[in-house]
């Protein structure tokens, strides 16, 4: 709440999300694979994870999967799911990420 006399404090929250996914195919220890929100850029991904997470980015290359279309057997009707980028990072050789070992 702000009264006067004090300063504001102002605290940074993008109105991006990405979701850190696990590979189909093998890849090197230090390319990591996420799903992202359609907006971003490859300039917007590489600042998310190095301003917010202090993660060293290298560089960051981005595509747009299709969705899937799936059958509805009430209506009878073709339903498209939504399309996602998918943006795979490399990362300098001495950061890997390791959360997929449960």
């Amino acid at each position: 709440m702000y009264q006067r006399g004090n300063p504001q404090l102002r605290i940074f929250l993008p109105n991006f999300w990405m979701k850190l996914i696990a590979p189909i195919n093998q890849q090197l220890p230090n390319i990591v694979q996420f799903h992202c929100s359609m907006e971003m850029s490859r300039y917007d991904i590489k600042n998310y994870l190095e301003k917010i997470y202090n993660v060293n980015v290298i560089e960051v290359r981005t595509r747009i999967a299709m969705g899937r279309f799936k059958k509805d057997q009430l209506q009878h009707s073709v339903i498209k799911e939504d399309d996602r980028k998918v943006a795979y990072v490399i990362l300098v050789r001495l950061q890997l990420f390791s959360c997929f070992s449960l």
